[in-house]
């Protein structure tokens, strides 16, 4: 027997009987319930009643740019004589998956504000969104800096606030432009108590040195070991050893349903609130094991914050950013099918395997909507080039540092143990000839240690439309890197013609497909114009500041239009980053020894300032 009195108090009906909140719409059906003494809900009515009926509606009061699409419809529905390209949006009242339901106007002067049903994928802004004005005391921070050289630029700042305002966002300028020293000024003010940096394994020992100017409390996390700090730092290759996520096994053989296989998730538990991806392009693959663990992280276990660093700008491959829009809760990512029809020309098509079973494939290589999806994505991307930034410095020394792998530091602890015991053997002082071969061979072994980390900071300058100036100290790594780059470089050292030096030359001045120009410090690094570039490497470098300052200048010359950034590659303690040091500290002293026409010093004379300064330091 039907039970009347159940299926009313299932319904809506006692929910909209006691209403009086201030939704104009249950409140509508509320005013006709009780003039007529009944009303016939559909479902959609019922539910929308259900869902909203103790929900206040969200004051938004903001125009926002809605698509020509979504605009005709107005048109259409209202009657309009124009096509609407904006939308006040004064309350939304309640909202679905896919849709916002909203309470506004069309028109300047339209007296009445109405109910309309916005698709979500038809909105050009995000309804959410506010610009906050963020309030920081820079001084504290250059203060700091100031004991190091160093200070925040404008736009630095300007990337500061920018972070602050936002809890997911993309911070896309380019190389060189301090994004690293942003975001760790931004996560300090930010008020985050546990904050997670995820990056290339190469810039690990980077990103330490830069927050440790301002707080001690980071940790690196290796291998398989977890730990704890306020900066947790983590590369991409070892996430998965500390995050895994929930799969679904085979049925339980006495319940019918799947079993949940649970994982502990050190990640998880840390309870970081911020979230910082440096180089986040290397996520763009949103199939791939890090795409995946870092959207179950950030998305699925809601993470408060999340600002991703990258170099690369929304270009023509949109679906490259999906997953990095999808990871800072992006509206315009919400549905992947609509994105990839939308923005990336995406088709799909069903494909017959070889075991006659049909898989449904989609092509979304391409890109369609690029001006819409600027619009959407103009609020949480922020993106400056070199030559847009006034207060930027024509050239930036960087150097970036590392640390020796097993097999590397193994070789290079029995290379300069057995160099001091040679010295000692024979006095302090030994030949200068012996002295120089000695040490030629640690800073040897330390160039090839480097070569992987150049590679990998010259392809993510390639990947973002860059030429890249390599420069080298031995003919090995130089052939090395040559072998590596092949088709795509020119190299420039001794043993070439001088028709085939400057052919180098030409070639990667003119020639688009000539990305990398390879040479010998000695060399390559006076006299030659390569302003092709803006990007200039040390693979190793000289021991006198004069003669790497020349070689700089190869790209940093009348007729380069852009601001160069000078990258020089540190190995932690090695010789590398003692005679680094030394050269900073000190580069007055050298200087006041050697004299500022560096060609003209004898090894002898290089060899006894180092041995000096490296002894008394």
């Amino acid at each position: 027997m039907i039970n009347l009195e159940t299926i009313r108090k299932n319904s809506a009906l006692p929910l909209l009987e006691d209403y009086n909140g201030k939704n104009p719409y249950i409140t509508n059906l509320r005013k006709k319930y009780i003039k007529h003494g009944k009303i016939t809900l559909t479902t959609n009515q019922s539910k929308y009643i259900r869902d909203n009926f103790d929900k206040d509606p969200i004051k938004i009061n903001r125009v926002l740019n809605i698509t020509n699409y979504l605009g005709i419809e107005l048109q259409k529905n209202d009657g309009l004589s124009f096509t609407p390209e904006k939308i006040l949006v004064e309350y939304i009242l309640a909202e679905t998956e896919k849709t916002f339901h909203i309470y506004g106007k069309l028109k300047k002067n339209q007296e009445i504000s109405k109910l309309y049903w916005i698709p979500k994928t038809q909105l050009l802004d995000d309804p959410y969104f506010e610009d906050i004005n963020v309030e920081v005391n820079f001084e504290k921070y250059n203060t700091i800096l100031s004991k190091f050289n160093k200070k925040l630029f404008k736009h630095q700042e300007e990337a500061v606030k920018f972070l602050l305002s936002r809890n997911g966002c993309i911070l896309a300028d380019d190389m060189g432009l301090g994004k690293t020293m942003s975001s760790i000024v931004a996560s300090l003010e930010s008020g985050a108590e546990k904050i997670l940096i995820v990056c290339p394994s190469s810039l690990k020992i980077n990103w330490e040195r830069e927050i440790n100017i301002f707080c001690d409390d980071t940790i690196i996390i290796n291998g398989k070991k977890w730990g704890n700090a306020k900066f947790t730092i983590i590369n991409y290759d070892i996430l998965k050893n500390f995050h895994k996520i929930k799969k679904r096994g085979l049925k339980n053989k006495n319940i019918d349903e799947d079993v949940i296989v649970e994982f502990k998730n050190e990640m998880v538990d840390a309870g970081f609130d911020l979230v910082i991806v440096d180089e986040a392009h290397s996520l763009k693959n949103h199939k791939s094991i890090r795409g995946e663990i870092m959207v179950d992280l950030c998305v699925k276990h809601n993470v408060e914050k999340v600002w991703l660093l990258t170099g690369t700008p929304i270009a023509n491959r949109p679906m490259d950013f999906f997953n990095l829009l999808n990871l800072i809760k992006a509206p315009v990512a919400n549905n992947w099918q609509f994105f990839a029809t939308r923005y990336c020309d995406g088709k799909r098509f069903m494909k017959t395997l070889k075991n006659g079973k049909k898989k449904q494939i989609w092509l979304t290589n391409g890109n369609s909507n690029l001006e819409e999806l600027a619009n959407k994505t103009k609020n949480i991307i922020l993106r400056r080039k070199k030559m847009d930034v006034l207060d930027m410095p024509e050239k930036t020394i960087i150097p970036v540092y590392h640390q020796l792998s097993s097999s590397g530091r193994n070789k290079y602890e029995n290379l300069w143990e057995e160099y001091l015991q040679k010295r000692k053997e024979s006095g302090k002082r030994g030949g200068i000839n012996r002295d120089l071969v000695e040490l030629i061979l640690l800073r040897q072994n330390i160039a090839m240690e480097s070569i992987p980390y150049t590679v990998e900071l010259a392809q993510n300058a390639i990947e973002q439309g860059e030429k890249v100036i390599i420069f080298t100290n031995f003919t090995e790594e130089l052939l090395e890197l040559q072998s590596i780059f092949n088709k795509t470089c020119v190299v420039h050292y001794g043993e070439l013609n001088d028709k085939q030096k400057q052919r180098s030359i030409d070639r990667f001045q003119d020639d688009p497909d000539v990305k990398i120009f390879i040479g010998n410090i000695k060399s390559a690094g006076v006299g030659i114009t390569l302003t092709a570039a803006n990007i200039v490497i040390f693979n190793s470098y000289e021991w006198v500041p004069g003669l790497n300052e020349q070689a700089e200048d190869r790209s940093h010359r009348i007729g380069q239009l852009n601001n160069v950034s000078i990258y020089y590659q540190l190995f932690l303690n090695t010789i590398s980053i003692r005679i680094w040091s030394v050269l900073q500290n000190k580069k007055s002293v050298i200087d006041k020894i050697l004299g500022e026409k560096c060609g003209n010093v004898s090894d002898e004379e290089i060899i006894d300032v180092i041995l000096e300064l490296i002894e008394n330091d």
